[in-house]
């Protein structure tokens, strides 16, 4: 895959590497937000390694995600962002400030605003974020940025690029 840098006002999203392997690791594993996903694998250094060598050496078509690193302009690792189940037409996305005094400072909205602009220039017509009820701070971000809700725990975002029916 090309590798993915591009700046903002307050952050770099940018493609994994070899060097975000602890972080990743770090933030895969810790468990201490149950309003953080929905999934409970613990996650091995080769795990994270061999997801990070797809990343780079497959296509988002033949992998069907991508996790892009929030970073600061000065290279701190904030979160991520995660295009998953990609199908062409659509993806799920998610997103993770890790650091709880990262949060609220506007850098997942920002975060999120990119990753729509390029998922728009990937030609998708749609995203999806699964997103718990009581995680208010997650629904806001994403209704902020254009999210529907579509039912429990489902929010939808239909793409300028072109419109699609259900």
């Amino acid at each position: 895959m090309v590798p993915v840098c591009i700046e903002g006002k307050k952050i770099i999203l940018r493609s994994v590497d070899s060097s975000d392997i602890d972080t990743i690791l770090l933030w895969e594993n810790t468990n201490d937000d149950p309003l953080y996903g929905v999934y409970e694998e613990r996650y091995t250094r080769e795990d994270v390694a061999g997801f990070i060598e797809n990343q780079q050496r497959y296509s988002l078509a033949e992998t069907e995600q991508m996790r892009l690193l929030i970073c600061s302009h000065e290279g701190e690792r904030l979160g991520c962002v995660d295009l998953t189940e990609y199908d062409g037409e659509k993806a799920f996305v998610s997103i993770l400030i890790f650091d709880s005094g990262n949060r609220g400072k506007g850098f997942g909205s920002e975060a999120l605003r990119i990753l729509i602009s390029y998922a728009e220039s990937l030609g998708l017509h749609s995203l999806y974020a699964m997103i718990y009820p009581d995680n208010m701070a997650s629904i806001s971000l994403f209704e902020k940025a254009g999210f529907l809700p579509l039912g429990a725990m489902l929010y939808c975002r239909k793409m300028k690029c072109r419109s699609i029916i259900f």
